[in-house]
């Protein structure tokens, strides 16, 4: 993989460049990143799925975007369609985040505003005994019964449905200095009209995909903010920027 911004380089490892990226906390909100793929006509699925616009550039950059971050952020419908598990790391991620005062891997946090999570997604029903277990944020008109069970430790914010700051509060709560948002679009929506989204990592697949799927940031309020282009990589095509903001 080589870096074409800020400055070239032939060869370098998004381990190294990720890990030490400087991500203040906001007072006691922590950093919030977020990270999509994309294929080059802004599709952020190929037949529901994100897996289809990947490659090894993008698995090499989300290991290591994932390695440094506390908690990953992600809505239930997300979790269910991408049948998400557990975040795993290897030894020398943990070793690593070890270094940084770090946890081995990061946690998971699901938010839900009706209560209703699919209890096949991996995180929830092929636990290992020696994992933590994932969070469950919900609000105030969420289901009770189908909360019923999981197994997850439950969060009911005081209103409604969770908003952003909430959320934020909450991980912050439990020692999260940055949070990494996987999505969905509509999500990611939700976090862009609150204002709190403070990176944003963007990889673009060197795909035409067609279709109609929906935007990276998808169904949130017509809100410009400006983001500055702190570094661009490049492999087989594929581009991976990482956006912050000012």
């Amino acid at each position: 993989m080589r870096q074409l911004l800020p400055h070239p380089l032939d060869e370098v490892d998004p381990l190294d460049l990720y890990l030490n990226d400087v991500r203040p906390a906001h007072g006691e909100r922590p950093w919030l990143m977020a990270n999509m793929i994309a294929s080059i006509d802004g599709a952020t699925a190929v037949e529901g799925l994100s897996g289809g616009l990947g490659g090894a550039g993008d698995k090499a950059v989300f290991r290591a975007i994932r390695a440094s971050c506390d908690w990953v952020l992600v809505a239930s419908a997300t979790a269910a369609a991408e049948t998400y598990r557990m975040p795993l790391t290897s030894a020398d991620i943990t070793q690593r985040r070890a270094a940084q005062g770090r946890s081995p891997a990061p946690n998971l946090a699901i938010v839900t505003a009706s209560g209703r999570i699919d209890r096949a997604i991996p995180a929830l029903a092929d636990r290992t005994p020696d994992q933590l277990r994932p969070l469950v944020i919900t609000g105030q008109d969420a289901d009770a019964a189908a909360l019923d069970n999981l197994d997850a430790d439950i969060v009911r914010v005081a209103t409604a449905t969770p908003e952003p700051q909430q959320i934020l509060q909450e991980l912050g709560q439990r020692g999260a200095r940055v949070v990494l948002a996987e999505g969905g679009p509509r999500f990611n929506g939700i976090l862009h009209s609150a204002g709190v989204v403070d990176e944003f990592c963007l990889s673009l697949s060197p795909t035409l995909a067609g279709g109609d799927s929906a935007r990276i940031v998808a169904k949130g309020d017509d809100l410009a903010v400006a983001m500055r282009l702190d570094r661009l990589l490049e492999e087989d095509g594929a581009l991976f920027a990482r956006y912050v903001r000012d």
